[in-house]
């Protein structure tokens, strides 16, 4: 179970007095403990695994386990790898401000040891023990995968565009009914990249990677929510991060 999925009661409180708190030592105060420069924008790291993640595939392919004759492989290479080419694309169209900092070396070391270098193990886990996965499984995957990164890159356009005029509550479009859509896009593509690989560590690193990365986002963005004019309707209307159906039936706002 993934923290931020628990009732409000139970999971507020503890993203507030812990995950929230350890978070932010990771990503600001730890500087103050282990210092060290300041080098380059946090984007480049992040770029440098997401686009590398297909090469990374092809190096295990052909010169660690010989898995070119294996579907499973190809599958998983061609959807990471297409999703590692979106994100980049998307950093060229729309790059998101928030990866644009410059940070330090324990920074990036931390970003890629502690959040990205983890997701290179659902690869490994595939080729390494060659694992089939079935048709149908492969047909869900790729449904996932395809449908997540329409979220994803459609409603991070959204907020780039329209933040990028005005810095105002985004209520309406991919955002309508659902308040993290583009956390949910995210969540579909590596849960379809976990799925492929059938195996539970896949799984586990995704649930610490959601509840104290993802979920610390979204706690603090549900706080600055309500906060905004028109918040409170706006979460009425809408779910965290599963679409609310009915959401659409609220009355439209101005």
């Amino acid at each position: 179970m993934v923290l931020f999925m628990l009732p409000k009661f139970v999971a507020d409180p503890i993203y507030a007095n812990a995950i929230g708190p350890l978070m932010d030592f990771l990503q600001y105060g730890i500087n103050d403990y282990i210092p060290s420069p300041l080098l380059w924008k946090i984007a480049h790291t992040t770029n440098f695994q997401k686009f590398g993640t297909g090469f990374f595939c092809l190096y295990l392919m052909n010169y660690v386990f010989n898995t070119g004759d294996h579907l499973t492989s190809w599958i998983y290479l061609s959807l990471h790898g297409t999703y590692g080419m979106l994100w980049c694309l998307k950093e060229i169209v729309f790059p998101d401000p928030s990866w644009q900092r410059h940070v330090t070396l324990v920074d990036h070391l931390m970003a890629f040891g502690a959040v990205l270098g983890p997701y290179w193990y659902f690869p490994y886990s595939i080729m390494s023990k060659r694992t089939d996965a079935s048709m149908q499984l492969i047909a869900l995957c790729i449904s996932m995968h395809t449908l997540g990164c329409v979220l994803m890159m459609a409603s991070d356009t959204q907020k780039y565009f329209v933040l990028k005029v005005k810095k105002s509550l985004i209520d309406d479009g991919w955002f309508g009914v659902c308040r993290n859509t583009n956390y949910l896009g995210e969540m579909m593509i590596y849960g379809s990249y976990a799925a492929l690989t059938q195996d539970w560590i896949s799984w586990a690193i995704l649930v610490y990677v959601w509840t104290l990365l993802f979920g610390r986002n979204m706690f603090n963005k549900e706080a600055s929510i309500a906060r905004k004019k028109g918040g409170k309707e706006y979460m009425d209307n809408s779910w965290m991060i599963i679409p609310k159906p009915w959401g659409w039936m609220g009355e439209k706002r101005d």
